[in-house]
Parts: structure tokens; C-alpha cells; sequence
């Protein structure tokens, strides 16, 4: 009744400060990640104006940044008890309430081919994962749009040039980066991105497994001193529309329809406007206030290699324990669209609009919005 109450209360402040707008049905999107952080400036945006355009006003949504209406963790709980309408989720936060989604969340991929990630692992959760889907109902939601980040950095404190400057190092990490921080000889130290902003500046951790980007959207700019340039391990996806089910039913089956309908171009834009293409920029800000880039060698070779190759048996068979059935067939299933998205990524590139077409060919215009 709380929960509800306080859903209440925000929506009806949002309403009152709508004048003269079309009647609308107003959703609340609470989004962890800070205000300037590129989801909620440049993907967000973009599809919450699509759906209310395709809907002729019906579906508005308002997106509330940094943290204001509930954490990383608190995503799943906040959306299933209705205190918000919709949010982002990561499964390694939650892996308890989405086993499977965080069984792929966890399979490492080395390199950086971060376009044919992001189409794998939307075609995986969302058409050869019956499970995914469940754990998305029993938690009283609906999930969609995962997007993929640029692989993993190292950003630090202190210089690393070796993975003997790693050893017995604190460093944020989640999903396979605590494997691959493990195997560096660092020691793991989960947190959410938005935790560790004040964790760096109080040296609790020393460096920060993530994406560059979150330079810029967790103000670790101006604490960060030195950035180990090599790719150590790709993760996702960060599901954009994780949405209350009630919300979700509530919508005409236009409404629903306009939001998979334009799903694939909110993938596509936040996988390569908001990451691909913003770590460019990111990279030259960081560089000329002196943040130091070092290329790591073969020793961070050999960790990638040893984290691909030990993965595969360890997180089947955590996934097992934590209940999700037939494992081995989901990875296989992912591992196959994996080589078909890397074959499609080299006619794609960096293009949105082919991402976005592709998408829909081979993941979006096979669902049934009335069956999610």
C-alpha cells in the first residue's frame, strides 16, 4: 500500500505540472544512472518520443534520473511493486530474481565486436529463452531493449601496465568481470557503477572494470588517473525497458505495439550513438586533462584466453544451482547467434539504421506484443 501510494503521489505531481498538454496516460521511468549519462541523454529520449508520437499521445513517458526513485538493485523490486512504471535492470544485481538472464549477462565475450553482442543477446533472451520470460512475469514485469556496452577498461587510481600491477588490487566488478578480475589477480569488489563514483574517491576500490563512457556518466573523470586500453570482456545486456506488468497490460494493444515496434532503433542507438560512438569523444576529453592511456600487452591476452576457455563449465553449472534448466542448450543457443550477429556485424558497421533494420528482421518482428 506504501509502495502504491508513493506511485501515486509522484504521478500526480508529474500530471501537475503538465499545462495545456494532451491527455496523456504518464508513465514513470526511474533511471539509476545519472542525469548526463548517455542512456538517458541520447537513448531514452529518442524512443520515449517515438512512442508517444505512435500513440498520438497516449503513452508519456517521464524519465526521472540519478537514483531519485530507486537503485540498481532496487530495479526489479521497484518496478514489481509498482512504484515505478519502467527502468533499467542489470541481472547481476538482481541474479537471484533473473537466473537466466544473468547466466548470459555472465558469459564473457573478449574482443570488441559490440554490435553482433547486442544482436545475439537480444535474439537469445528474447526468442530462445522461455525461462527469461517467466522470471520477468514472476517479478510482475516485461523486459526488452537490452543493449550492449563497449568492452570493459580498466580505470584507475594508481597506474596499471601489467597484470602483475593488478595483483591483490581492489576493483569494481560485477558478472564475468569478477571471474576476469579473479583470474587478473586483482581482488573483485561488487558495486554497482553509480557506487562506485564515491568508493574511488575514498579508495575503498582503486580501479573501476567497466566502460569508458563511465568516465563521463559517473564523474569518474576527475578522479580517475590512468586507463588500461585493452578490451577485457564484453557484458549484457542492461535490459532499457524492464516494465511494470500491470503498466505494460494496461496499454492498448496499439501501445504496446508502438513499443516493440520500436525497440530495435533503441537498441541500435544505444548501442552505438550512446557507446560506440561517445567513447571517441570520451577518450580525447580524458586525454587532454592528462589521463593517462596505457595499451596492455599479451599477459592481458592470456587472462582474456584463460576466462573464455574456463567459463563455459563454471557458469553452467552455477546457472544449474541457481534453477535455470538446460543450461548448456541456452549457451548453445546464444553461442549460435553470436557467429550469425558476427557474420550480419560486417555489413552493419557502425550504421544505425542497418542495425535497426536487422534487428527487426531477425529479433523484433517475431514477437507478439500480447505475449510477453
Amino acid at each position: 500500500m506504501k509502495i502504491k501510494l508513493q506511485k501515486a503521489v509522484l504521478t500526480l505531481a508529474a500530471c501537475a505540472a503538465m499545462t495545456g498538454a494532451v491527455e496523456a496516460k504518464e508513465l514513470i521511468y526511474g533511471s539509476w544512472m545519472g542525469a548526463n549519462a548517455t542512456t538517458n541523454v541520447i537513448s531514452l529520449p529518442v524512443y520515449f518520443d517515438r512512442i508517444k508520437e505512435a500513440t498520438n499521445g497516449e503513452i508519456e513517458w517521464n524519465l526521472i534520473p540519478g537514483g531519485q526513485l530507486t537503485s540498481g538493485p532496487g530495479t526489479v523490486e521497484a518496478v514489481g511493486g509498482n512504484l515505478i512504471d519502467g527502468g533499467t535492470t542489470m541481472a547481476p544485481y538482481t541474479p537471484r530474481e533473473l537466473p537466466a538472464t544473468n547466466f548470459i549477462f555472465n558469459t564473457t565475450l573478449a574482443g570488441d565486436d559490440v554490435v553482433a553482442a547486442a544482436g545475439a543477446m537480444n535474439e537469445v533472451l528474447l526468442l530462445n529463452c522461455p525461462q527469461c520470460k517467466q522470471e520477468y512475469k514472476r517479478n510482475h514485469a516485461v523486459g526488452f531493449a537490452g543493449y550492449n556496452i563497449t568492452p570493459y577498461l580498466l580505470m584507475c587510481r594508481r597506474p596499471i601496465a601489467s597484470v602483475a600491477d593488478l595483483e591483490g588490487v581492489k576493483v569494481r566488478a560485477s558478472g564475468g568481470g569478477i571471474s576476469t578480475m579473479t583470474i587478473a589477480g586483482a581482488t573483485p569488489v561488487a558495486m554497482n557503477p553509480a557506487e562506485a563514483t564515491a568508493a574511488l574517491e575514498r579508495g575503498v576500490v582503486e580501479c573501476v572494470h567497466g566502460s569508458l563512457a563511465w568516465l563521463k556518466n559517473y564523474g569518474y573523470m576527475d578522479i580517475v588517473t590512468d586507463v588500461l586500453d585493452f578490451p577485457l570482456g564484453m557484458a549484457g545486456p542492461p535490459l532499457l525497458m524492464y516494465l511494470n506488468r500491470d503498466a505494460w497490460n494496461d496499454m492498448s494493444p496499439e501501445a504496446r505495439k508502438a513499443h516493440i515496434d520500436n525497440a530495435a532503433e533503441l537498441v541500435a542507438i544505444g548501442t552505438i550513438k550512446a557507446q560506440i560512438e561517445v567513447d571517441d569523444d570520451i577518450r580525447a576529453d580524458a586525454m587532454s586533462r592528462g589521463i593517462n592511456f596505457v595499451t596492455g600487452g599479451a599477459d592481458f591476452e592470456a587472462v582474456m584466453a584463460e576466462r573464455v576457455a574456463s567459463q563455459r563449465e563454471g557458469n553452467i553449472a552455477q546457472a544449474t544451482d541457481a534453477g535455470v534448466e538446460n543450461a548448456e542448450e541456452l549457451l548453445q543457443a546464444y553461442e549460435t547467434a553470436l557467429a550469425k550477429w558476427q557474420t550480419l556485424a560486417t555489413e552493419i558497421g557502425t550504421d544505425v539504421d542497418k542495425f535497426t533494420e536487422a534487428l527487426n528482421r531477425e529479433v523484433y518482428s517475431k514477437l507478439d506484443p500480447e505475449d510477453m
